[in-house]
């Protein structure tokens, strides 16, 4: 691929799922063009993630939520210099690895020349195919969304994907996790088993008492402390699932979305639902064990050989709902404490060394 000089500009705005699937493609982009400026139009919330990539030239920050709630005199100036910004930078490619109506009008009002976008049929809103004048080559329902992102670099003629995920964070941002470690150093005295219970979605969620059984049985028959981690509105839900095991357990304390990063690093393993903390913590190469309903772990889950997807398959499955159609929550339902724990054995006898000599029955 050739290395001119050019400007690209990545459109992912949200969430951190989404982000994270899209960490190869800026990889991949600056690898086969190391001297081009890459910039990266985000939502302002999620922009931690890549604030600090070393494959970034520009991280341009935006509100998309903010203005669609609050139409008024501040958003359209804070529009206007977003536009502004764009006609300084003259980028000559944008991609669009969101397919929704509003990344393709970013994109257009890029004004970049050469707009890279999903094919139709690939777009969770199909609409988006009108803002960009390139379109990839469309791929199978069941394609993993990795991908998918990375399809679109075959706008640019061949390339060397590079299915690298940099998550970055700077030294200020491991202060959190760092005392919180000394301030309870009796948890660092066996492998810690990180178990984050929310999600974006309420059909994504397992049950309280499930996660408090399932906790205690890491702790009791695998040897784990074990570490209840958890995001914005979400602490009362980690406090019910300690209140119910008869071990003991840490809450972890509040954190920015970097601060998290730190707190994910110190983890032998994980455990929660398709959520943003699930995928920070396979992209930082830690194994994972997930529980899935309503999203397809094949198209949306980890892309790695250190992780278990734990699912029942029922003819509804993968419905993508946030509400269940049917009015229950059969599908999450269905995976039982057993079905987790045999996974998390399975997994720890191949990729956690750090195994205390509880542990000697899973091998």
């Amino acid at each position: 691929m050739s290395s001119l000089k050019q400007k690209f500009l990545i459109i992912k705005l949200s969430s951190i799922g989404d982000i994270v699937h899209a960490l190869p493609f800026l990889r991949t982009l600056r690898k086969n063009h190391p001297d081009a400026y890459i910039a990266w139009v985000i939502e302002e919330s999620f922009q931690d993630l890549i604030k600090w990539n070393p494959d970034l030239d520009e991280v341009i920050p935006i509100r998309t939520k903010y203005w669609r709630k609050n139409l008024n005199i501040k958003s359209w100036n804070e529009i206007c210099q977003i536009r502004k910004l764009f006609k300084k930078r003259q980028f000559d490619w944008t991609f669009d690895l969101q397919g929704l109506i509003k990344t393709g009008v970013i994109s257009r009002m890029s004004g970049a020349p050469n707009r890279v976008g999903f094919h139709r049929n690939n777009c969770r809103e199909k609409i988006n195919t009108w803002f960009n004048n390139n379109q990839s080559k469309y791929l199978s329902s069941g394609s993993h969304i990795v991908d998918r992102c990375l399809s679109q670099l075959s706008a640019l003629g061949d390339f060397h994907p590079q299915t690298e995920f940099t998550i970055s964070i700077r030294a200020e941002d491991e202060h959190t996790s760092e005392a919180f470690m000394m301030e309870n150093s009796k948890l660092t005295e066996k492998p810690i088993a990180g178990i984050n219970p929310g999600a974006g979605f309420p059909t994504k969620l397992w049950s309280i008492e499930r996660y408090a059984q399932f906790a205690d049985r890491l702790t009791e028959e695998l040897g784990f402390s074990i570490l209840l981690t958890w995001g914005p509105g979400e602490e009362d839900l980690v406090r019910n699932i300690s209140n119910s095991m008869k071990q003991q357990s840490w809450i972890a304390p509040a954190t920015s979305i970097a601060e998290s990063i730190g707190l994910y690093k110190k983890l032998s393993l994980f455990v929660g639902s398709d959520s943003g903390p699930f995928h920070i913590c396979w992209a930082l190469g830690i194994p994972t064990v997930s529980v899935w309903g309503p999203t397809d772990p094949d198209r949306n889950g980890a892309y790695s050989n250190k992780h278990e997807a734990v699912f029942h398959k029922l003819n509804c499955s993968f419905c993508w709902k946030r509400q269940c159609p049917l009015g229950t929550t059969e599908c999450m339902d269905k995976v039982t404490v057993q079905n987790m724990f045999e996974a998390t054995k399975k997994l720890a006898s191949e990729h956690i060394k750090v195994i205390t000599s509880s542990q000697h029955s899973t091998h």
